[in-house]
């Protein structure tokens, strides 16, 4: 057996490593050249006359301000003049900035205008600008429409200004909503469009004559042609730093930004089980709260959530979690995915530890006495406020903060002899603290400092987290060191204080054809950072390398490609071991019929060293995993079709008889109108004779099992959109997945397995069926109308009879378990002070 231990010691070169890496760091800031391109620049014009927004473009202004056109390709021909003209032209007065757009077609019947729900494109064109008003090319916003005249707005940060593929928009914070307006019109040439971006959805500096970074973008869906006023090189990194410059708007002033948003919600809840009695059972809640939004000066703005009531938000995806490691769901509440831009830097919160699973959760059955049972055992903790305050000062200065409190949580007990009822705390009243500073660079570089902490009542130990995470890039773009260093602490009463800590670095080069990076992570034994962020498993260190070839021009039958070659050496960090070993191949390719196609191969050539699923918290023992191959690919055709198909699969052997991984995932997409449409996913995952842990028995000893791990998903999505404001979406969910175990093994000292005589039934299987559907009617601008059913029946398996071992039994059981409906409605309604000033 080959041993790459000897090979390398990380620790013994981690002083020369980043020796080697900033000084080709330094190397070649000094040796590159600033970008050959140029920047272009375009004058804004005060009105004097009144503009009204329905995209005729017929005011007079509009023929005497400057126009900004030639735009230039970005795909599929970069660097070349776009096949389709665009005009473009900017106002402003002491309200607001309007940009209009005149969007030339030789083919003005074949212009594509799905209809989508807002901050959705689908398949019609779209025009967007873009704006960077610190001109520090990381962070800005965008304003869309589409030729249906659906607007999509997004925010721009440095963890996200994309760039090197087709998706601007959507390469930002899709979740950011602003109020403004836009309506357009077609033309015997083509299409219209004006905006209306009031000053109070732009934070910009506090100066006379202000001067920003902008861009405009269209897309020419039928050619997935997308052209930028400014030109924008796929080879080289971000959409912001590659912007035009806006000038002439000058004497305006950010205006009172102060906005509220109350909410009214009814609620009725049914729970039905057949096996209980009664049967069914109702209930009924009335909830109301408000969000707040106050501009504290120019630049800093305050968001304060009241009461908050999540109960309409997306059903998770629950699974049956066979892994070492906690499962990572995402966040769909509105309140924390709209405007954390900076308090995500560093990947320090994850923000469904507020308001998550109570502290205690999982010892409640602990607590059980003689003759108990558990009523009720919450899975959330109550949110009773959360506040943000964010901004960015004139110097270039990012401040945030953010705080949310969390009230006491209980589960309720009961004797079934005597009748009693007590209950038990599970949660502490939590406070939940986020301090963000995020400097600006030159050359679009940053550097940040990020403190949380978790602050819980009585004798709960609590949490507080520093790090510093950076990005240094030098003048062209070209290439970029960042990295990140964290320390963790724990303070439990009466005791010693945990410390843990993280660091990570790397050089990339970040733009041209070819394009790698070299990075080294670690992440200490007590580092835990999972009381406000996330971390699937500390005591790792790891070297990891990429070169990357990509041709983002048309060569032969293609539109665009990529190879990428990478590998990755992990160890623990205590003890200082050999963890394991991989090196892999990926590619992709794009046809000029946008077909699109790759595959990817990833080699682990040696034993790799588990010391993560005999779940030991100290670490002392692993399962020696087998060597293997995983080899996979995909498709993807013409989204411009009506109907589509994406398709996934792979196939990972092991070294090992009759031990594989076999994935498949098939998505098809229909359009059936430009209102109506149907997104199916279907999905089996099959591990056949996989090894994993099954319990540690009273002596130490480790039980793992050989098992058949099967898994199948199946989603479907449907979209009508009625109007451009009005939508109706169903969402439904059936997962199934079953571990039968074949046999049950001693995990011995040297990660080898042995027989035992431990037999305990050890089945498990987990069933579950959701509904989504929710209408959705803008009434006004900001306000919204929800009528929401939301369905979910689920069962985890508990003993020999209650295992669902084939697909076909999940479905015919649904019926058997208990399910629960909730309908509800909710009215939200903006108030913005200016217009009730003026009213």
């Amino acid at each position: 057996m080959l041993n790459f231990a000897p090979f390398l010691r990380i620790s013994d070169c981690m002083k020369l490593l980043f020796t080697t890496i900033l000084l080709a760091f330094a190397v070649c800031v000094g040796q590159s050249q600033p970008p050959s391109f140029s920047k272009r620049a375009i004058s804004a014009t005060r009105i004097s006359h009144g503009i009204k927004i329905d995209g005729k473009l017929d005011e007079v202004d509009w023929v005497t301000a400057a126009t900004a056109d030639g735009f230039i390709q970005n795909t599929p021909n970069p660097g070349k003049s776009a096949t389709q003209n665009s005009e473009v032209w900017v106002l402003y007065d002491n309200t607001a900035m309007y940009i209009g757009a005149r969007l030339l077609d030789a083919s003005p019947d074949s212009i594509l205008r799905q209809m989508t729900e807002r901050d959705g494109i689908g398949n019609a064109d779209w025009f967007a600008v873009l704006i960077d008003a610190y001109r520090d090319g990381n962070n800005g916003v965008g304003f869309g429409v589409t030729a249906s005249g659906v607007q999509y707005d997004t925010k721009f940060s440095a963890s996200n200004s994309g760039g090197g593929f087709s998706g601007v928009l959507s390469s930002g914070d899709e979740s950011w909503d602003a109020v403004w307006d836009s309506e357009i019109d077609f033309t015997s040439d083509g299409w219209t469009v004006e905006l209306k971006i009031p000053y109070s959805a732009i934070r910009f500096p506090s100066v006379e004559n202000q001067i920003w970074n902008v861009n405009f973008v269209r897309e020419v869906r039928r050619s997935r042609e997308i052209s930028f006023w400014n030109e924008v090189d796929p080879n080289v990194s971000g959409y912001l730093n590659q912007s035009g410059t806006l000038d002439g708007i000058s004497n305006v002033k950010s205006p009172v930004r102060l906005s509220a948003t109350p909410y009214f919600s009814m609620y009725a809840e049914n729970y039905y089980d057949k096996n209980s009695a009664p049967k069914s059972s109702w209930g009924r809640s009335i909830n109301g709260g408000m969000d707040i939004k106050y501009g504290i000066n120019d630049a800093f703005t305050l968001d304060a959530t009241l009461v908050p009531d999540f109960g309409q938000v997306r059903s998770d995806n629950q699974v049956l979690n066979l892994s070492p490691f906690e499962v990572r769901f995402d966040e769909n509440r509105q309140f924390f995915t709209e405007g954390t831009e900076l308090f995500n830097k560093g990947g320090l919160f994850y923000s469904r530890r507020v308001g998550g699973r109570p502290l205690h959760f999982f010892d409640v059955d602990g607590q059980l006495g003689e003759n108990e049972t558990m009523l009720d055992n919450p899975a959330e903790s109550q949110l009773i406020n959360a506040t943000k305050v964010s901004g960015r000062t004139n110097s270039g200065l990012g401040i945030g903060v953010f705080n949310a409190i969390s009230s006491e949580t209980h589960a309720t007990l009961k004797n079934e002899v005597s009748g009693d009822k007590r209950t038990v705390l599970t949660s502490p009243l939590t406070n939940y603290n986020i301090v963000v500073l995020d400097q600006n660079l030159p050359h679009n570089s940053y550097v940040s400092l990020i403190n949380t902490n978790v602050l819980r009542r009585g004798d709960d130990y609590e949490a507080n987290i520093t790090g510093t995470r950076f990005l240094l890039r030098n003048k062209a773009q070209s290439y970029a060191f960042n990295g990140k260093a964290v320390v963790n602490q724990k303070y439990f009463p009466n005791s010693a204080t945990d410390f843990g800590h993280s660091y990570f670095g790397e050089i990339s080069k970040t733009s041209g054809q070819v394009q790698w990076e070299l990075g080294y992570n670690v992440e200490s034994y007590d580092y835990d950072p999972n009381d406000l962020g996330f971390i699937f498993s500390p005591n790792e260190k790891s070297l990891q390398g990429a070169w990357s070839f990509n041709k983002n021009e048309p060569f032969g039958n293609f539109i665009n490609g990529s190879l990428t070659i990478d590998a990755e050496y992990t160890r623990l960090d205590k003890p200082n071991v050999f963890a394991g070993f991989g090196t892999g191949l990926d590619g992709f390719l794009v046809t000029k019929n946008r077909v699109g196609f790759g595959m990817f191969v990833w080699l682990q050539p040696v034993e790799t060293f588990d010391y993560f699923e005999p779940r030991a918290d100290d670490f002392s023992r692993y399962y020696l995993l087998p060597s293997n191959r995983n080899i996979g690919g995909f498709i993807s055709t013409d989204y411009r079709k009506k109907l589509a198909l994406d398709m996934r699969v792979n196939y990972r052997k092991f070294d090992e008889e009759g031990r594989y991984r076999l994935n498949l995932t098939v998505s098809p997409r229909f359009r059936a109108s430009d209102r109506l449409s149907f997104y199916l996913e279907v999905g089996n995952y099959n591990w056949k004779n996989d090894v994993g842990y099954v319990t540690t028995l009273d002596n130490g000893q480790i039980i793992l099992g050989r098992r058949d791990n099967i898994t199948v998903e199946n989603v479907l999505n449907t979209t009508y959109v009625f109007t451009n404001k009005m939508s109706l979406s169903f969402r439904l969910r059936h997962y199934w997945a079953k571990a039968e175990y074949n046999n049950l093994y001693l995990l011995l000292e040297n990660g080898a397995l042995a027989n035992t005589s431990y037999n305990e039934f050890s089945d498990d299987s987990f069933n579950a069926f959701t509904v989504d559907a929710v209408y959705r009617w803008r009434f006004a601008p900001g306000s919204d109308i929800f009528l929401v059913w939301k369905n979910n029946t689920e069962n985890f398996s508990e003993g020999k009879n209650d295992i669902q071992y084939s697909y076909r039994s999940s479905l015919d059981r649904l019926t058997e378990f208990p399910q629960r409906n909730s309908f509800s409605v909710r009215v939200i309604y903006f108030l913005d002070y200016l217009d009730l000033k003026r009213n």
